[in-house]
C-alpha cells in the first residue's frame, strides 16, 4: 500500500521539478560565466561548526538565475545570496547529511527565506530593490549544543 502512495508523490514532484528547471549557479565562476553574478562577499569568519561538522566557507555571492534551460533570459524578479561550504574532515562540498537540518543548526535571521540549494546555503530575496544596497548579511551557525556563532558577510568593494 505504501508503494501505491509513493507513485503519485513521485509523479507530482517530478512534474514540479521538470527537466527544464534552471537552478542557481553553484559557484562564483559559474555565475560569472552565465552573467548572473551580482556581488561577492567575504565572511568575518572562514570556519564554522554546524552541528558536529567543521566547515570552511569557500565563497559567498549574490546571484540571479536563468528562467529555464530553454529560456536563457535572466530572471530578475528575485535574487539569492549563496554560500559555498566545504567539510573540513571529508573535503566534500556541502553539508553532511547529519548536519543538514537547517532549521536546527542554521539561523538565517528571517522567516522562510533560507535553505539549501545544490549543496549551497541560500537566502532568497523577492525584493529586487535590495540587491544594490545589500552590503552585509548575517547568518548564525549552531553547533550540536546549540551555541551560535554569528557570521557577517560583507560586500567586497
Amino acid at each position: 500500500m505504501k508503494k501505491l502512495f509513493l507513485i503519485p508523490l513521485f509523479l507530482t514532484l517530478f512534474s514540479c521539478i521538470g527537466p527544464d528547471t534552471e537552478f542557481l549557479p553553484g559557484t562564483i565562476s559559474e555565475a560569472k560565466s552565465k552573467k548572473l553574478l551580482i556581488k561577492e562577499y567575504r565572511p568575518t569568519y572562514n570556519k564554522v561548526t554546524i552541528n558536529q561538522g567543521e566547515y570552511e566557507i569557500v565563497e559567498a555571492f549574490t546571484t540571479f538565475k536563468l528562467n529555464s534551460k530553454n529560456d536563457q533570459t535572466i530572471n530578475k524578479s528575485f535574487f539569492a545570496f549563496s554560500i559555498r561550504i566545504k567539510n573540513l574532515k571529508t573535503g566534500e562540498e556541502g553539508l553532511s547529511p547529519e548536519d543538514s537540518d537547517h532549521s536546527e543548526f542554521l539561523d538565517f535571521h528571517c522567516d522562510f527565506c533560507g535553505g539549501i540549494n545544490n549543496d549551497n546555503l541560500v537566502l532568497y530575496y523577492d525584493d529586487i530593490s535590495k540587491r544594490e544596497s545589500l552590503d552585509s548579511i548575517k547568518i548564525g551557525f549552531k553547533d550540536r549544543n546549540r551555541n551560535e556563532k554569528v557570521v557577517y558577510f560583507i560586500q567586497k568593494k
